[in-house]
């Protein structure tokens, strides 16, 4: 079979899509050196790297981040917190590495009590915890404990000597989606995450089209995931070729789906265009 070749201006946007992840890593960088006294929000769409590139650069800089990952809510949130400021050294710097928490984005009253904890440089969780605290572990129970105001609902948790790297799916509204915003829940909830933004260095890399399958093709082709190292620059081209030539169509945009095409090479090397047609495009 003939080998599709990049174009010319397929190299031009496997470049942009370059410059865009060399970008993040570099605002990571610049979040883990804390050259900025601002925490860092990195979004970006899902299966992009965001977290691989964090762990790399955390790994290369001798770092071992404190992480919560995964959907919690806020109440869940602030268990995982102060289990970690509960037992953590309060004179050593730590870098929490928040990833894929986006659920805590979807509630106004989340993104409200996250808004003035970095205000305020304290989480106040200002709720009574009887149902919930009951059903906690008892050492769960014991860091809570910690933190709890005699006489007051909720606990307080203080945020000192801390860097926060969040790492999401979920883009914060601006100003310019508050704006837009058709209802006054919409209205509400925009303004309280475009205050949210203004207390993080929040870096969006909303890349699209040509770029975002750059971003992909320049990971594929100058990285090379893991699971793709056995494959040859011939095989690396044609899976990104392929994805731009048909692009309109795929089910996925994002990295993982060129590991899959190249499973498929190596599970059928002699019929796998097919198995990629028919099982990884959108059938109109």
């Amino acid at each position: 079979m003939a080998i599709q070749q990049i174009s010319d201006k397929q190299k031009l946007f496997i470049e942009q899509g370059a410059l865009n992840r060399n970008m993040l890593r570099k605002a990571i960088e610049r979040a883990i050196d804390r050259k900025t006294k601002r925490d860092f929000y990195i979004f970006s769409p899902p299966g992009l790297g965001k977290t691989y590139t964090c762990d790399q650069v955390f790994a290369e800089k001798n770092i071992v981040p404190v992480e919560i990952k995964g959907n919690t809510s806020l109440f869940g949130f602030v268990v995982d917190l102060a289990g970690i400021v509960a037992n953590r050294n309060p004179k050593e710097h730590i870098f929490l590495f928040i990833d894929d928490c986006d659920n805590l984005l979807l509630n106004v009253d989340s993104v409200n009590t996250l808004k003035i904890g970095l205000a305020e440089n304290k989480l106040c969780y200002n709720k009574q915890l009887s149902a919930q605290y009951n059903q906690l572990e008892e050492w769960q129970q014991a860091d809570l404990d910690l933190f709890r105001k005699s006489g007051r609902n909720g606990v307080e948790i203080p945020l000192n000597n801390m860097t926060i790297i969040w790492c999401s799916n979920y883009r914060l509204k601006d100003q310019s989606d508050s704006n837009k915003a058709k209802s006054d829940n919409a209205y509400v909830k925009s303004i309280n995450e475009e205050a949210l933004r203004r207390r993080l260095n929040a870096r969006d890399y909303d890349v699209k089209g040509d770029i975002l399958w750059g971003w992909i093709a320049d990971c594929v082709l100058n990285e090379t995931p893991p699971t793709m190292q056995s494959a040859s620059r011939q095989q690396l081209e044609q899976i990104v070729v392929w994805m731009h030539t048909n692009w309109n169509q795929l089910k996925e945009h994002n990295i993982s789906f060129a590991e899959k095409l190249f499973e498929e090479m190596v599970l059928d090397p002699m019929d796998y265009l097919t198995a990629w047609e028919f099982d990884y495009l959108i059938n109109e």
